[in-house]
C-alpha cells in the first residue's frame, strides 16, 4: 500500500476515460475515497463501487468544478487530493487548415477545464488551511512539437505551464503541484488519434497504430493502469519532496 492515500480524498476528473477509470481504481485499492466526475459517469455506476460518489459536471464551467468540491465536502468532509486528468484528442490537421471552432473546443477542456478544478480545488485547500496536492494530465505532446497536432500540443503545453506556475503558488501553503505527461497509452482516445493520424499521413488506422507502436523504444503502447500506478504514487506520501516536477512516462519516446 501507498502510503498517505488511505482514509484521503481525491478528485479524478475524466473518470470515465480510460485513464481516469484505471486511476479511480487504483485510488480505491489504495484506499482513498474517490470523487469520479466527468461530462457522463453513467458508465461508472456498476464500476467503482464503495467510497467513491459520481459527479456528472462540465468542466469547462466554473459551476462544474464547484460541484466536485462539493461533492467531496458533502460525502467525505473534504477534499485532498485531484488528479485532473480530463481531456480531448484534436481532429489532426494542419494549422493552415485547422478549424477554429476545434481550436475552441480542444482548449475549452484541455486549458479551461483544468484551470478551473485547479481554482476549485486550491481555493479550498487554502480556506481550511489543507495541505493537499493536485496533478494534471499533460503529455509528451506538451514537452514538444509534431506534425499535424499543434493544436493538441499547444493545449498540453499551456497546462505545462499553468501547472508549473502555480506550484511556485502555492508551495508554501503545502500544496503539492506536479504533472504526468504520457506518451501512447492504449485508450479510447487513441483510436480516435490513430484513425485521424493516420487519414492525414494516407495510413489506415491499424497501420497507424503499429508504426506508433514501433517507434517506442519499448515496440508497444502503455496500458492505463501503467499510468495509474505513476499517477497513485505522485500523489501519495511516498513522493512528498516532488514538486513543480514533470513526470514522462513514455516507454523511452524521451529519452
Amino acid at each position: 500500500m501507498l502510503k498517505g492515500l488511505a482514509g484521503r480524498t481525491v478528485l479524478v476528473t475524466g473518470a470515465a476515460g480510460g485513464i481516469g477509470r484505471a486511476s479511480c481504481r487504483r485510488l480505491l485499492a489504495e484506499g482513498a475515497n474517490v470523487v469520479a466526475a466527468d461530462v457522463d459517469v453513467a458508465s461508472l455506476r456498476d464500476a467503482l463501487g464503495e467510497r467513491s460518489v459520481l459527479v456528472a459536471a462540465d468542466l469547462r464551467r466554473a459551476e462544474g468544478a464547484s460541484a466536485c468540491v462539493a461533492a467531496a465536502v458533502e460525502h467525505f468532509g473534504g477534499l485532498d487530493l485531484a488528479f485532473l486528468n480530463a481531456g480531448v484528442e484534436c481532429v489532426a490537421a494542419p494549422v493552415a487548415r485547422f478549424a477554429e471552432a476545434e481550436y475552441e473546443r480542444v482548449f475549452d477542456v484541455n486549458v479551461r477545464g483544468v484551470f478551473l478544478c485547479a481554482q476549485a480545488v486550491v481555493s479550498h485547500l487554502l480556506d481550511h488551511a489543507k495541505p493537499g496536492g493536485i496533478l494534471c494530465m499533460a503529455s509528451i505532446a506538451g514537452l514538444q512539437g509534431s506534425p499535424n497536432t499543434a493544436i493538441y500540443n499547444a493545449s498540453k503545453h499551456a497546462v505545462v505551464g499553468l501547472a508549473k506556475s502555480l506550484a511556485l503558488e502555492v508551495g508554501g501553503n503545502g500544496i503539492r503541484v506536479n504533472l504526468v505527461c504520457p506518451g501512447v497509452v492504449d485508450t479510447r482516445m487513441m483510436r480516435s488519434l490513430e484513425a485521424s493520424m493516420g487519414e492525414a499521413a494516407g495510413m489506415d488506422a491499424q497501420a497507424m497504430k503499429s508504426a506508433m507502436a514501433a517507434a517506442n523504444p519499448l515496440g508497444r503502447y502503455a496500458s492505463a493502469d501503467e499510468i495509474a500506478a505513476l499517477a497513485a504514487w505522485i500523489l501519495s506520501d511516498e513522493a512528498p519532496y516532488c514538486h513543480g516536477e514533470v513526470f514522462t512516462i513514455g516507454g523511452g519516446l524521451m529519452a
